[in-house]
């Protein structure tokens, strides 16, 4: 009987002391872990810190960063002003040297005309409905005849369900798909038969104005071509005098050089005479005649052509 008591005594001695090692295991493992602890603290610092470095870096970027965009600004307006005054150079040594004065600015009758015409001719067109609003219309008289065609549809699948009924006997599988094809159909009939009346009424103002608009294009058709040919033919007349001038290495009028320069830029060569011509047929549309200022003052109050042309001639020319 001792001896069972002896091992007992000694299994649990044994058991004690596996678990005195566990614990001295356990606590050689917590001090790690508060090694660790101090040690991410230490780390969380020093990231603290290194935001906050980041954000006095941030700062600083946002400075240099807006004082970078003012020197720029402070370079392109110096560049403005020494172009203009290589330009003014340039002009004043070609004129010096007996180069020939381009004569941009005395119009012939016959081109006054032709830029009476061309305008007459825009005027003819604006009072057209615009693409965007034609396409408007005709959606709306889609939409109608979309609904009507499905309330048709609809009600084809109606009656031929009615048919089935009147024929099939209760019990059959016809019998029975055709009541739920005929509820459904009626249903989808009912529905878009009440979405074409609503929209009867938009689509058939929408058809008069159509009808109106194509009543006048084929009235107005003839204006409108010869406002399209005169218009044409003036920007031909005009681009053929500018090459001329750039040809001969005339000196172009001051009002041209302080916004197109005094000659043709070695890339978007095309571009440029494009908007050159465009400025010079703006001056003769409008008898701009003013030796600073290519397009003259803007339009006191808005007159649909001139005013989008201006604004669109003062954009376009930024890029020069």
């Amino acid at each position: 009987m001792s001896d069972d008591y002896g091992h007992q005594v000694r299994r649990l001695e044994n058991q004690t002391s596996g678990m005195e090692h566990e614990l001295h295991t356990l606590r050689s493992k917590l001090g790690e872990v508060e090694d660790l602890d101090y040690e991410l603290r230490d780390i969380r610092g020093d990231i603290r810190s290194l935001e906050d470095d980041l954000g006095t870096v941030r700062n600083d970027l946002t400075e240099l960063d807006g004082d970078v965009r003012d020197h720029i600004q402070d370079t392109e307006q110096a560049l403005k002003r020494l172009t203009g005054r290589i330009q003014a150079l340039e002009a004043h040594l070609l004129a010096s040297g007996g180069a020939p004065l381009a004569d941009l600015d005395t119009i012939d009758p016959e081109w006054k005309k032709l830029a009476r015409t061309a305008s007459h001719g825009w005027n003819v067109r604006s009072g057209l409905l615009p693409k965007r609003q034609r396409e408007a219309h005709r959606l709306k008289v889609r939409e109608y005849e979309g609904a009507i065609e499905e309330r048709d549809e609809h009600r084809d699948k109606v009656v031929e369900a009615a048919g089935v009924l009147a024929t099939q006997p209760r019990t059959s599988r016809e019998f029975k798909q055709a009541v739920w094809d005929f509820g459904m159909s009626r249903t989808l009939a009912e529905k878009n038969d009440q979405r074409a009346q609503n929209l009867a009424g938009p689509a058939q103002a929408a058809r008069a104005a159509l009808a109106q608009d194509d009543s006048l294009r084929q009235a107005k058709a003839s204006l409108i071509d010869r406002g399209d040919k005169a218009e044409r033919k003036l920007n031909w007349l005009l681009r053929t005098r500018l090459a001329d001038a750039i040809r001969d290495r005339a000196l172009l009028p001051m009002w041209f050089v302080t916004v197109l320069g005094p000659v043709p830029p070695a890339h978007k060569t095309q571009e440029w005479m494009d908007h050159a011509t465009q400025v010079l047929a703006y001056r003769v549309t409008y008898g701009i005649t003013d030796q600073a200022v290519a397009l003259g003052p803007a339009p006191d109050e808005y007159v649909p052509r001139r005013t989008e042309w201006h604004r669109e001639l003062v954009e376009g020319l930024r890029r020069w």
